[in-house]
């Protein structure tokens, strides 16, 4: 009989002297062994058990232990699979991962090795087992493409406002942090819309250089600038009586903004280099997450086109004002995930959703949905649990426990307390410290750093220049 809170562990392998010393050496440690020399007398043992740990053999008589992962998910999900072999080979290596193994461990054998892969099935088992961590079960989707999902009060504002905007062709602005799902609010929009069935046109303003923007958007004819050896059509042209989303519209150049106004208000647009008048029969819908009054205020955008833009406005909040749909959100992007690289995640531990819950998430749904994508590529098993996140996000990025203090602090502003009775910094200098923090943190990678600041290039490449921030030279590497 094994010890209590020890799982029992079927050895599957043609090697006798093997089997044997394995076997005495995980008796002596509390577990309870079977041994098989046979594919088929290893799942006899197998469906004999409710749950265990498999140490398995890549070559059997009867059978190749890769192939023999696959019965073995079938036949229940509480088994932890550990494949041993003298012939290790990274296609072999590959399709085990992708089968569901737990541990890839080579002969001759380091037994540390092995006890940490045997600690580590035992200690994921009984979770599994555990009452105290319920799973829930992920849903099936019969499509996978991107949906808005929420179920908090003020998404389902928002949602109000797409059905309603939907029915007309009325300029709308979408506003909020990076990384809300200002796109996929656009999309729905035109989705829902009479003329859902005509094209939809993103141009991300911020991602094109100022100089060919003009371009990209009206089009031009040919020979109208150095480079244009072919006519081309631009974005409004493409996008017919459907839709054009301009991105990022704070960092459109003031000079495209006064042509983006003209065909606003006349509705039509002529081509760079060319003289015919084009119809602009598309709705536009804009999105930023910059504060647009600030930048008119600042002489950094038209107010007349910020009145164009701004008939109808959507705010999207960022994710940690809306906790309360990330369960929602962490149960469809996994069954997401799992249909698009066809992986069979059945649950997700309660657990890990109360976790993923506690996060501020700054990079907002794009940043969950990045980390639940990798924990669903890298899980070696049918369910995720806690540890799948806490391996992704790294230690810095989890939420800390804030002590009590006298003074008071809501979501949307939190306050430091006053420490030593040092003069607090402005604002400017705390924002100049924290880009050089994260400048230096990414070694300088500066869409890795957008990402992190919830900037976009051109702004960042601003800051960088308003406060002469220099990279410096990494001495220590080579």
């Amino acid at each position: 009989m094994g010890t209590p809170g020890k799982e029992p562990i079927v050895i599957i392998d043609d090697d006798k002297s093997i089997c044997k010393t394995l076997k005495l050496h995980f008796e002596r440690n509390g577990y309870d062994v079977t041994i098989s020399h046979l594919a088929k007398e290893g799942i006899a043992a197998l469906r004999a058990l409710r749950s265990a740990i498999v140490i398995l053999d890549i070559k059997l008589p009867d059978a190749n232990g890769v192939e023999l992962l696959k019965d073995i998910r079938t036949y229940g999900e509480n088994y932890y699979s550990i494949i041993i072999t003298a012939f290790p080979d990274m296609e072999s290596t590959v399709k085990a991962v992708q089968n569901g193994v737990g541990e890839y461990i080579y002969k001759p054998i380091d037994i540390q090795e092995l006890d940490d892969a045997v600690a580590k099935g035992n200690d994921f088992l009984l979770k599994v087992e555990s009452r105290d961590i319920p799973y829930i079960p992920i849903p099936k989707l019969e499509t996978a493409g991107n949906h808005f999902i929420g179920k908090s009060q003020i998404m389902k504002e928002v949602f109000k406002t797409v059905g309603l905007v939907s029915m007309s062709k009325t300029t709308v602005h979408i506003t909020g942090e990076s990384g809300t799902g200002k796109e996929l609010i656009a999309k729905a929009i035109h989705h829902n819309s009479p003329d859902g069935n005509e094209p939809c046109v993103s141009v991300n303003c911020s991602a094109i250089v100022e100089t060919l923007l003009e371009s990209e958007l009206f089009g031009h004819e040919k020979g109208a600038f150095t480079g244009a050896i072919n006519r081309k059509e631009g974005k409004f042209s493409l996008a017919r009586n459907g839709t054009i989303f301009l991105d990022e519209i704070g960092e459109m150049d003031i000079n495209v903004q006064a042509k983006l106004l003209r065909v606003l208000q006349e509705r039509e647009f002529e081509m760079v280099g060319g003289k015919e008048k084009l119809k602009a029969n598309c709705r536009v819908i804009s999105a930023t997450n910059r504060d647009l009054k600030q930048m008119v205020k600042d002489g950094h955008f038209r107010e007349d086109l910020f009145y164009r833009l701004n008939v109808v406005s959507i705010y999207l909040p960022p994710l940690r004002e809306r906790k309360v749909d990330i369960p929602e959100f962490a149960l469809y992007f996994t069954a997401k995930t799992c249909k698009e690289i066809s992986k069979d995640i059945q649950y997700i531990s309660q657990e890990a959703i109360d976790f993923l819950m506690e996060q501020s998430w700054t990079g907002n749904v794009r940043q969950l949905e990045n980390v639940i994508t990798n924990a669903v590529i890298m899980s070696r098993n049918n369910r995720l649990s806690k540890e799948d996140f806490t391996a992704i996000l790294k230690p810095e990025e989890f939420v800390q426990p804030v002590e009590s203090h006298s003074w008071q602090e809501t979501d949307s502003q939190q306050a430091l307390p006053h420490e030593g009775g040092n003069k607090p910094r402005s604002l400017q200098d705390v924002e100049k410290e924290q880009i050089r923090i994260t400048l230096s943190y990414t070694k300088w990678h500066k869409g890795k750093a957008c990402e992190i600041l919830g900037i976009t290039r051109p702004r960042l490449e601003r800051k960088i220049h308003k406060y002469g921030l220099k990279p410096l030279k990494l001495y220590f590497e080579k």
